[in-house]
């Protein structure tokens, strides 16, 4: 028994289908199949029932995941614990983006872990919010930047600061907005974030606190492509504050005058991957970029 049929097991368990299993795994589906059934050969029991609906657990299986799970975390922690022991630190992390680079302080990041750790490659990916949780989850991200609330018990994560939102308006709106009211804003056309976006749940409180619904005219979920949106004339958006004032200096933006509550911007891991010492090197470092210190999960300022 190898452990990569343990893991084979544990992601057919979790994914219930083959296809999407040997798509977390990154390997074809008759490769887990032949897995699954080379596993149950050497155990003497039938895990899954193939059902038109996928791979359902059996008795025999669902008595066993507990088990393979002990297993595979146990060998995850012989792992950390001897890469915790060389004299340096060697691998990569794979690292969701939500944002842009230059606030997530990416170039500071990439120097203080290269004058530190020379061996350890940071490959950064871009993404959403939204994107990344799900890809953090099934292991095809080993950190992530995100923002909002991260209720998942699976996940770990540390507060990095709270994010100033604003409502960003084209420049040449100005004068159609003055003393616009949150049901006149409503009637103007916006340009929204996906659902599972922290922006969008900003932009929906503030709505349906006054009983109206903004009239979308098209999504953006990157921060870039919003700005440029409202830029170009296609209606309001909801944006960090900092970009809207920028942008309002240089002429290409108006930023009217109303509080919007932050968002937290977080980094994030799955919870049995904290001890990992490639990740607990980016982590402190990243605490550190931020002038935060990391105490358990609280954000705590130094």
């Amino acid at each position: 028994m190898e452990l990569y049929h343990l893991r084979t097991f544990v992601t057919v368990a979790e994914e219930g289908h083959l296809t999407r299993a040997s798509e977390r795994l990154f390997t074809s589906q008759p490769a887990v199949s032949a897995q699954i059934k080379a596993l149950e050969e050497e155990l003497g029991v039938t895990l899954f029932d193939r059902t038109p609906r996928g791979m359902q657990l059996t008795a025999a299986g669902d008595r066993l995941l507990a088990a393979a799970r002990t297993t595979l975390s146990s060998a995850d922690s012989l792992l950390h614990e001897a890469r915790s022991l060389r004299d340096e630190l060697i691998g990569s992390v794979r690292i969701g983006l939500n944002t842009d680079a230059r606030f997530l302080r990416l170039i500071a990041l990439q120097a203080a872990l290269a004058e530190r750790h020379p061996r350890l490659e940071l490959e950064f990916m871009a993404g959403s919010t939204g994107a990344n949780l799900p890809a953090l989850r099934i292991g095809r991200l080993d950190a992530s930047f995100i923002s909002g609330a991260c209720d998942d018990p699976r996940l770990a994560s540390w507060v990095l600061c709270e994010e100033e939102l604003a409502v960003a308006a084209p420049a040449a709106w100005r004068e159609r907005l003055v003393a616009a009211d949150v049901a006149a804003l409503a009637r103007q056309p916006w340009v929204f974030t996906s659902e599972d976006c922290a922006h969008y749940g900003v932009m929906r409180s503030l709505f349906e606190a006054h009983g109206c619904t903004p009239r979308k005219t098209v999504l953006a979920n990157q921060e870039d492509a919003l700005a440029a949106m409202v830029e170009g004339g296609f209606g309001l958006g909801i944006m960090r504050r900092e970009l809207v004032v920028a942008g309002e200096a240089e002429g290409r933006l108006h930023l009217l005058p109303m509080t919007l509550p932050t968002v937290s911007l977080r980094f994030a891991c799955l919870r049995q991957r904290a001890d990992d010492p490639l990740l607990k090197a980016v982590i402190t470092t990243i605490a550190g970029l931020w002038g935060v210190a990391v105490v358990g999960e609280q954000r705590r300022a130094v």
